[in-house]
């Protein structure tokens, strides 16, 4: 496989972190046995340090760096191992995305001064890869935004989850560069935070993360929005069918007691006692109507809260 030489540092590109080619960079202990069978496809990013030796300080770990939405198993797995002479990967897949330009890469690794900016230089070309996504992601929130305020159906709310769905894809992708990007300080310490590229990278993480979490309040609000205005159309039918079915009570007290088959009962035998129980119910529906317009149960909740509270002062 491919071995990039620099001024200060070299780069092996091998073909799996299984294989004999990238094993035989590797030191032989316990925890990177473990490691290597577990790295084939993880379903999480993870990341091991050695600190033991003074000058020998090392990280090595697997990173997830792309998580297809739709389909759970569909990742794709960054593996490498880093110390202050040494710096192994596995084969990055260039080809398959077009933000990761494998020639820029290599005239910008061309003036990195060790292997530790050479691995930021990849971390950061691959946080440079989400942020364009995220980008295109930007105009599909834009337009769910409007999309609340034009169209709030459930196929906005359907939406809108499936648009957090990715926004905590994101937050876990990006995760895994914070934790590389602290590790790498406490493995190598300080003096690797002075370095042009650690810099760069940091800064380009930490506005991804900026976005992202941006971007998580803007869904949360648009959630709130959502079920406020459910909430209040919920209780608007309520209200609606709890007062029809009060001013109908009338009609229903009246016809059923009139609709009883006893023997004696006077009110069948009035000459106007059909001109008369039409005008009781009618008028005891009216009296129950305007019982319920004065105590502000006729119109709208907020508005006559409001009038309430206009009175009060």
């Amino acid at each position: 496989m491919p071995q990039y030489t620099f001024k200060h540092a070299v780069w092996h590109e091998e073909e799996g972190v299984g294989s004999t080619s990238f094993r035989k960079y590797l030191p032989e202990n316990d925890k990177m046995h473990n490691w290597i069978d577990k790295s084939i496809n993880p379903a999480v990013n993870i990341l091991h340090t050695h600190t033991v030796d003074r000058g020998k300080e090392s990280l090595w770990g697997s990173l997830i760096y792309k998580q297809s939405e739709t389909s759970k198993g569909s990742r794709e797995v960054f593996h490498f191992y880093i110390s202050s002479n040494v710096f192994v990967t596995s084969k990055i897949n260039f080809e398959q995305d077009s933000d990761l330009n494998k020639d820029e890469i290599l005239r910008q690794m061309e003036n990195a001064s060790s292997s530790i900016e050479i691995m930021m230089i990849i971390l950061g070309e691959m946080v440079a890869s989400i942020l364009h996504k995220i980008d295109r992601f930007e105009e599909r929130l834009h337009d769910l935004l409007w999309a609340i305020k034009e169209h709030n159906n459930k196929k906005t709310l359907g939406e809108i989850e499936t648009i957090r769905h990715e926004i905590l894809l994101w937050k876990h992708l990006i995760m895994g560069f914070q934790e590389i990007k602290m590790a790498i300080e406490e493995t190598f310490g300080k003096d690797v935070i002075d370095q042009i590229e650690y810099r760069r990278t940091a800064t380009r993480i930490e506005r991804c993360v900026m976005l992202v979490n941006s971007y998580e309040d803007e869904v949360n609000n648009m959630v709130d929005i959502e079920n406020v205005v459910a909430n209040y159309r919920g209780n608007e039918i309520m209200k609606t069918l709890t007062v029809l079915t009060t001013l109908f009570t009338p009609v229903m007290a009246w016809g059923a007691l009139w609709g009883m088959n006893f023997e004696n009962m006077p009110e069948l035998k009035w000459k106007f006692g059909y001109l008369g129980s039409v005008l009781i119910i009618l008028g005891s529906t009216f009296i129950l109507y305007l019982y319920l317009r004065q105590k502000g149960w006729m119109g709208d909740i907020l508005q006559s809260i409001g009038k309430s509270t206009g009175r009060k002062k």
